[in-house]
């Protein structure tokens, strides 16, 4: 018996049809696992690059030294760093070449490096000692935007007999710490303000917050001579100005290392009429070897490296280390 051609059509149509709508039945959407996200931040930089960062810097202070010329530290060396770097030229150039710029290197021991995804970024150094001495260097370096290099903002030399905190691991890295920060035995701007006025004044009111250290105590005894030299004819007071916080690393103890500027001046006054008062050493190269007929100004400036505990700590603020220069002089009428 034959069979309808149309019936034939109509059963292959119908097999097409059930074909097709499986061909359109959904397909399970493909599922996108993000990665985890860190729960902190990685260090801004290996510990190796932070050496090439460094060894970069020392090549631009080392043709600076060579001229004596402030300007071409501008590549990689900011203020307060070539504030006194240029004083130092100065002082350099106003002496004969008797006073050199104290010597900087760059061959780190010790490299702590900030752990952020934002800006700044911070390293502190702390250097092997070089050839000839013994001295150890704090170098602080910040990079302030994603486009900008890392620039050293700051320098100090480590005080004899003290102890560089512990931080974590370069390839852990540390907390950012700003000038404003809570959880410390006080803020590193209030911190660096009681060391300024420690400074000028070693038994005032904020003496018993840091324990002896031999720049303070070279300070005090210099001012102690200054005094006695002149007074037959005047007097020497000191004043100071604290600086900006440039720049701030927690350490492992929960506690911060800060570096920033100090300025302190010395006033030569002179206050027994009849008598005369002259600047000597290096205060006349700078302020000139006429008589000081009223007073005279003499200008440090400083940079200086500051360990502040955690809050709740029974330990003391501690000057780490120190660096500073005869910036200026200028005369009184």
């Amino acid at each position: 018996m034959s069979r309808d051609p149309r019936l034939l059509r109509g059963a292959a149509a119908a097999a097409l049809g059930a074909v097709l709508l499986a061909g359109c039945a959904p397909e399970p959407v493909p599922t996108f696992t993000p990665p985890a996200v860190p729960e902190f931040a990685p260090p801004s930089v290996s510990e190796s690059r932070a050496q090439d960062i460094l060894d970069q810097v020392g090549d631009v202070i080392e043709v600076a030294d060579a001229s004596a010329n402030a300007d071409e530290l501008a590549p990689r060396v900011v203020a307060p760093a070539s504030d006194i770097r240029r004083a130092q030229y100065q002082l350099q150039s106003a002496t004969g070449g008797t006073e050199v710029p104290q010597k900087l290197w760059t061959d780190s021991d010790i490299t702590v490096i900030t752990a952020t995804d934002s800006w700044p970024r911070e390293i502190l150094a702390v250097t092997n000692p070089t050839e000839g001495t013994t001295a150890r260097l704090y170098l602080g370096l910040v990079q302030q935007s994603p486009r900008d290099q890392y620039k050293l903002v700051a320098w100090s030399r480590l005080l004899p007999g003290v102890t560089t905190p512990t931080f974590a691991s370069a390839d852990i890295g540390s907390a950012p710490v700003t000038a404003d920060q809570t959880g410390l035995l006080m803020t590193p701007t209030d911190a660096v303000a009681h060391l300024a006025d420690t400074i000028a004044n070693p038994q005032g009111q904020y003496a018993g917050e840091f324990p002896a250290d031999p720049y303070r105590t070279f300070f005090a005894d210099e001012i102690a001579r200054l005094t006695s030299d002149v007074a037959a004819a005047g007097s020497v007071t000191t004043t100071s100005t604290p600086g900006s916080v440039v720049l701030g690393i927690g350490t492992a103890d929960g506690g911060a290392l800060v570096m920033a500027s100090v300025d302190t001046v010395v006033t030569f006054r002179k206050t027994v009429e009849g008598s005369t008062l002259k600047l000597g050493s290096l205060y006349a190269a700078l302020g000139g070897t006429e008589e000081v007929t009223a007073a005279a100004n003499a200008t440090y400036s400083q940079m200086v490296t500051l360990y502040i505990p955690p809050a709740g700590s029974s330990a003391q603020m501690q000057l780490l280390g120190a660096d500073r220069v005869l910036s200026k002089v200028e005369r009184v009428d």
